[in-house]
């Protein structure tokens, strides 16, 4: 079985595919792995315009500073959408081995895993958050647990800044969920629990 973890960030995806591969024994891999693989094969011009956040070298306040919320949400579907053919060709290769592993990532977007749908060894989920101030609350709870941005970012005004950013992508894949025909979580609430809850509608039979 072949499991995808989409949605935005803060969401749980890495979480969740951590669960998931340690107690089913299976590996692990984010998008965020594969994006460097892939900017390999792009000429230097073609790089400025499929990979608009560059290298991902620059401090993280920056990140917050530079780019809005839609920025960056239209920078990673641009991105997700150069990667692609890229993550497919690994997860044919994964399929045609009848191999078991976990995908998680922004990158997965349901309107480009959705020629997966109805695959019998493929589950896919997506999870929300969408409270910018309820993102806000997890980046302060994850100071220092190497987080990249709530270890990195400076204080608690870009702090702000950033949650309220990255809550831009929670109604976008909420959206495109339903649009698709995906299951998608909200996890807003009951972080914890939301995750055990879907680990257990992924697994079940497993």
């Amino acid at each position: 079985m072949i499991y995808f973890i989409g949605g935005s960030p803060r969401g749980g995806k890495s979480i969740l595919a951590h669960m998931i591969s340690q107690k089913l024994d299976i590996p692990y891999l984010s998008t965020d792995d594969i994006r460097p693989i892939v900017m390999a094969y792009f000429s230097e011009t073609d790089l400025k315009e499929k990979f608009p956040f560059g290298a991902d070298d620059m401090p993280t306040d920056d990140y917050f500073n530079n780019w809005t919320g839609e920025d960056m949400l239209k920078a990673e579907i641009i991105e997700a959408h150069s990667s692609w053919a890229g993550v497919k060709n690994l997860i044919n290769h994964l399929r045609s081995g009848k191999m078991d592993y976990v995908i998680e990532g922004v990158y997965l977007l349901p309107e480009l895993v959705k020629e997966f749908s109805g695959d019998a060894d493929i589950k896919i989920v997506f999870l929300v958050k969408e409270d910018a101030e309820k993102i806000f609350q997890g980046l302060m709870k994850n100071k220092g647990e190497n987080d990249w941005i709530a270890t990195y970012v400076t204080n608690d005004e870009m702090m702000m800044t950033a949650a309220k950013a990255l809550s831009v992508y929670g109604p976008y894949f909420a959206d495109e969920s339903k649009k698709y025909g995906f299951k998608c979580v909200n996890t807003e609430n009951n972080f914890h629990n939301k995750l055990e809850n879907t680990f257990k509608t992924l697994t079940v039979g497993n």
